[in-house]
């Protein structure tokens, strides 16, 4: 008698096939959250407004570690998925740019942004048009990926693994504090945005890697340990600067104060997610979230344009801005899955294609 007949197992696989549903839509739906609150931010709304959704690439990063823990496998070569990252988060960025650059140049013919400065330091994620940095930071984490998923599972104790990102934590400020002042302009910067910068990110994967198996008490209390270092840290600026101090302030690079803050509000909306889902299902809008999530890269290109182009309040710019990014990527995708794949015969042809564009 096969194994998939035997009615308890197939009860199991359909359970445990519906959990992992379950979660990858509450991942998607972060990841659509994450990505609409860029766009939010870069669409100019007010202060209140643009602090409250200062949460946003952390919980990009969140997400991608729940996903990541779910999909990776030990042994695999760490080349090839170096270069598969690569492929995946760099290629479409480079294709982007390429395209981005020649319009720029069709149009205007000159301008700062066509300066060979802007041109090699967006190619190198570094700043040149703008925007590009978010991809530096997805692009680091997912290299350093693997060196910290083996660590999440070779220290299965709460206490001892929270207990390291805590010590990772007081040792970043302090090299922050020591060394961040000297390596801010010249050669030694890119230290700074390729070495140091990232690693409060990587603390921030490293707790995405662990919140996939903590319950519901576990999750309350790591938002209240970040709420509580927020408070604290906010009232300290409060009492030494005279006034509330934006965490927008301290995000480059990334400080206790701003990454407490996105940590608490991520916790908050991991809780949260199954009865947003709920109510997504309920107006039929989870067609439009998956969509949008698993287009994350493109749209997030896309509106860079647009949101350089559009002049207008920031409620009507983000609705255009957003719309127009999504309209286009709707298309590419269609252009794509109707009229570029049926014409590739080898399915490598067809995966890279659709690494490249689709995504």
């Amino acid at each position: 008698m096969s194994l998939a007949k035997v009615p308890v197992l197939k009860e199991f696989g359909k359970a445990f096939n519906s959990t992992i549903k379950s979660f990858l839509q509450e991942v998607y739906l972060l990841r659509f959250i994450g990505l609409a609150a860029i766009i939010f931010a870069h669409s100019g709304p007010p202060g209140l407004l643009f602090q409250l959704r200062n949460f946003d690439v952390p919980l990009m990063v969140l997400a991608s570690a729940m996903s990541f823990d779910l999909s990776y496998r030990a042994g695999y070569p760490y080349l090839q998925y170096v270069f598969k990252r690569i492929k995946r988060l760099a290629f479409p960025v480079w294709l982007f740019l390429t395209f981005y650059f020649l319009g720029q140049f069709a149009i205007l013919h000159s301008g700062a942004e066509l300066s060979l400065k802007a041109i090699l330091g967006s190619y190198a994620l570094i700043d040149g048009i703008g925007y590009v940095w978010i991809i530096r930071v997805f692009l680091l984490v997912a290299l350093a990926a693997p060196i910290l998923w083996t660590f999440h599972k070779k220290t299965p104790q709460d206490s001892r693994f929270f207990g390291s990102i805590a010590i990772a934590t007081v040792a970043y400020e302090l090299l922050r504090f020591i060394v961040f002042p000297h390596i801010q302009g010249g050669p030694n910067q890119l230290a700074s945005l390729f070495i140091i910068q990232p690693i409060p990110y990587f603390i921030v994967f490293l707790i995405g890697l662990r919140m996939r198996m903590m319950g519901k008490a576990q999750i309350y209390t790591l938002a209240a340990v970040n709420f509580a270092a927020f408070v604290a840290i906010g009232t300290g600026l409060y009492l030494h600067s005279g006034g509330i101090v934006q965490t927008q302030v301290l995000k480059y690079p990334p400080e206790l104060y701003y990454i407490s803050y996105a940590l608490f509000i991520s916790t908050l909306l991991w809780l949260l997610s199954r009865q947003i889902w709920n109510r997504l299902e309920q107006v039929r809008a989870k067609g439009l979230v998956l969509f949008v999530a698993s287009n994350s890269m493109w749209i997030y290109l896309w509106h860079i344009p647009f949101v350089k182009m559009v002049q207008a309040n920031f409620l009507s710019k983000y609705l255009i801005v957003f719309s127009a990014a999504f309209a286009i990527v709707y298309l590419q995708n269609w252009v794509v899955s109707n009229l570029v794949l049926p014409r590739l015969h080898s399915d490598r042809s067809r995966k890279s294609v659709k690494a490249l564009l689709m995504g």
